[in-house]
């Protein structure tokens, strides 16, 4: 068996959470909210170590294009539909790889071309 995607927590979900945890066991709540309880026992440990419900920030890369030339690269794509990747990324003129623009094409319009 495999492990369980993880998720985040909607704001509504933790209230609900919050709203249900003088009436009801951890498992009960999970059972009533259709979340795992082992989420909703993790949920309440959290905040009761930093008092917040908030979710801390992610570490991670910083992303090579803005949104601005996220749109500009679709524009782009969806326009010029037979020109390689290489053209694509001088019209785009931006210091990117390949790679970089069939990710962003894909993350942001679901293209999969070329």
């Amino acid at each position: 068996m495999g492990m369980a995607k993880e998720y985040e927590l909607t704001d509504i979900q933790k209230g609900e959470i919050f709203g249900l945890i003088p009436h009801f066991s951890e498992h009960e709540i999970g059972r009533q909210l259709d979340i795992p309880h082992e989420t909703v026992n993790d949920f309440i440990h959290r905040y009761q170590i930093r008092q917040s419900m908030e979710n801390l920030p992610r570490p991670g890369k910083p992303s090579k294009l803005s949104k601005r030339s996220d749109r500009l690269l679709v524009r782009l794509a969806e326009s010029k539909t037979r020109i390689p990747f290489h053209e694509l990324k001088n019209e785009l003129n931006q210091d990117v790889s390949k790679r970089t623009i069939q990710l962003h094409l894909q993350k942001v319009a679901d293209i999969r071309k070329w």
